[in-house]
């Protein structure tokens, strides 16, 4: 069973929006702790690395936050986009960590636990998002536009357990809420470019 929220009894967790009950936020918030303690032990020689490191994870819980705070679903998908890139590079910095023995052992099994559970819920919570883009079922109120979804959780502070990818019942509950798409994505379309500038003219 995944560990509960951590983060949900600082002063600061009452007083943020919404975007505080999205599970990818609340996986993205931890990591970022987990990160912070690894990597502030790092010696000479590692410091970017280190500073990189938790520069790629904040950017993922912010761009979340901020996206969901736009109040605008293109640029919540564009923002989730966004830290999916910054979760990306995150990973292979972990990659790093663990060939060059800066990160080891039982906090090493922790952390990519930890972050297979962010990249987990932020592609379901992007997916979700541009089904409703599809659809048009979006709401611009805070307070109920995540309502109801797989994706976000009412007591955070909680433990819940994990849907395993492949199981009947995650897919049948990723239908339900309009998280999980049947047809294949097809690649986007870009004009052509010209090869001289004779086809300029």
């Amino acid at each position: 069973m995944p560990k509960a929220y951590r983060g949900a009894g600082t002063q600061t967790y009452r007083k943020l929006y919404g975007y505080k009950k999205i599970i990818a936020w609340q996986k993205t918030d931890d990591l970022a702790w987990m990160i912070h303690e690894r990597t502030v032990r790092f010696g000479p020689g590692y410091y970017r690395l280190s500073d990189q490191m938790r520069g790629a994870v904040v950017s993922v819980k912010s761009n979340i936050a901020e996206g969901y705070c736009r109040a605008a679903l293109g640029d919540y998908i564009r923002f989730c986009e966004i830290a999916r890139g910054s979760l990306g590079e995150l990973g292979s910095q972990i990659q790093d960590c663990e060939r060059w023995g800066l990160i080891t052992g039982d906090e090493l099994t922790e952390l990519l636990e930890q972050y297979g559970d962010a990249t987990f819920f932020l592609e379901r919570l992007i997916t979700g998002l541009k089904k409703k883009q599809q659809t048009g079922e979006w709401d611009r109120s805070f307070g109920v536009k995540e309502a109801g979804v797989a994706y976000a959780a009412e007591d955070a502070d909680q433990p819940f357990e994990l849907p395993e990818e492949n199981s009947e019942e995650l897919r049948e509950t990723l239908r339900n809420s309009g998280e999980l798409r049947g047809t294949r994505r097809e690649p986007p379309e870009f004009p052509r470019v010209p090869r001289s500038s004779s086809e300029f003219s």
